[in-house]
């Protein structure tokens, strides 16, 4: 048995590729393969696509579709030929089409960016990440990035190759963010940065991606952020209120005073308990985010907290709960000073930034942003802060802690004032 594959020269720039297949008198038979090529780029003596390196011909993806087409017919006439179903007129044609309809779905992610994605985040759950398991809430994001993907195909009518993820996908694609879905430009720049993710993997295996991701103008969006966090005389307001009469909104207080004055995660100062207290004096846990394990020293009133309950923890609840309860804890002690910020409107799914009572702006997030902001504003050296957060770099931690005009007021006077003493 013989098979070849051949071009025919035309006028038309992108030329069919045809197979044509042998066996003696039995059968002698040509199709085309559904795969074009130009044709200075068919190699007649290697029948098959020239492989160049400058070259966006995708020729190591569709050779490979026509090496596993001939393993394919020739399997296929055995079988066939010794369990007597017998050849056809249409056997090739109809051989061609059944096994490309089973390579197309197998080869897909070899060269279409979504169908990638769509591999890579069935895989994640089983990735590791510089040795560890790529944690849930990382699958989450690779999940919606890849939502987001389908979304924009969808709208633009058009399934992108590795070689579209260009520059002018980037323009495209953050366009329809912004107008058709509405995004906010930090929740753009998170798709884009995943995106980015995403094309590094895909070059690290060896699959002709676009080399405009690296561009600096394949940027991913950001807007300044407006953080709310509680001061010292706010902290000390919540942990003084008497609320006895409410049993719900007295331990949502205490588990949010622990997580004040730890600087924890919600996702970590929630499973505290007493197992993590050592020698009645520090807590010692290890992150869930990060996987970093702190050494925090036991304040104060986290300590009354737990003298109040007979050294039992506040009741767990979910964080959902903690984050509506919360709310209602600095409703009731009074914290309604207009405040700039964001927040969700329920009616448009949309966040809003405007002024906002400050009790509508509380969150799970103000815990740790507060614990490191007061500690900067007190005069701690950054790096003793870091030690207690977790944050690997100063520039992160500065980015990250918030103070208010007056306090930075307080401290570039203390500055002047110092620098005043050093010069008399």
């Amino acid at each position: 048995m013989n098979l070849k594959y051949f071009i025919v020269k035309g006028k038309k720039k992108y030329l069919s590729i045809y197979v044509r297949f042998w066996d003696s008198k039995r059968v002698d038979q040509k199709t085309k393969t559904g795969i074009h090529v130009v044709y200075d780029d068919w190699s007649f003596k290697k029948q098959r696509i020239k492989v160049k390196p400058t070259s966006n011909n995708n020729a190591d993806f569709l050779n490979s579709k026509l090496k596993r087409l001939e393993e394919y017919i020739i399997n296929k006439y055995n079988l066939d030929n010794t369990s007597g179903n017998g050849i056809t007129k249409t056997w090739l044609r109809d051989t061609v089409a059944d096994c490309f309809q089973k390579v197309d779905r197998d080869d897909e992610y070899k060269v279409y960016f979504v169908s990638w994605v769509e591999r890579f985040v069935d895989q994640a759950p089983g990735r590791l990440h510089k040795g560890r398991p790529i944690k849930p809430n990382s699958v989450k994001n690779y999940q919606g990035a890849l939502n987001k993907l389908r979304s924009f195909e969808s709208h633009s009518n058009k399934r992108y190759l590795f070689k579209d993820i260009d520059l002018k996908f980037h323009e495209e694609f953050i366009k329809f963010c912004r107008d058709a879905d509405k995004l906010s430009e930090n929740a753009i720049g998170n798709i884009i940065y995943r995106i980015r993710t995403f094309c590094s993997e895909i070059e690290m295996e060896g699959l002709p991606v676009s080399p405009q991701w690296r561009s600096k103008q394949f940027y991913a969006p950001k807007s300044e952020t407006y953080d709310t966090y509680l001061n010292d005389h706010e902290i000390d307001a919540i942990f003084n209120h008497d609320f006895s009469h409410n049993e719900k909104l007295d331990n949502a207080r205490d588990l949010f005073v622990i997580g004040l004055r730890t600087g924890l995660r919600v996702s970590d100062f929630l499973r505290v308990t007493s197992e993590n207290i050592l020698d009645n004096s520090v807590i010692n846990i290890t992150t869930t985010k990060t996987g970093q394990n702190l050494t925090i020293p036991i304040h104060p009133q986290f300590q009354s907290v737990l003298e109040k309950r007979n050294g039992q923890f506040p009741r767990k609840i979910s964080e959902q709960k903690f984050n509506k309860y919360i709310k209602e804890v600095c409703k009731e002690v009074g914290l309604k000073a207009m405040t700039y910020g964001s927040k969700m409107n329920k009616k448009t799914k949309r966040k809003e930034t405007k002024l906002f009572e400050k009790h509508e702006l509380i969150t799970s997030h103000c815990c740790r942003r507060s614990f490191a902001s007061n500690l900067y504003a007190a005069g701690f050296d950054t790096s003793v802060i870091m030690k207690a957060t977790g944050h690997k770099s100063e520039t992160q931690f500065i980015k990250y802690i918030k103070l208010s005009q007056d306090e930075h007021i307080k401290k570039l006077s203390e500055y002047w004032e110092n620098q005043n003493k050093s010069f008399g």
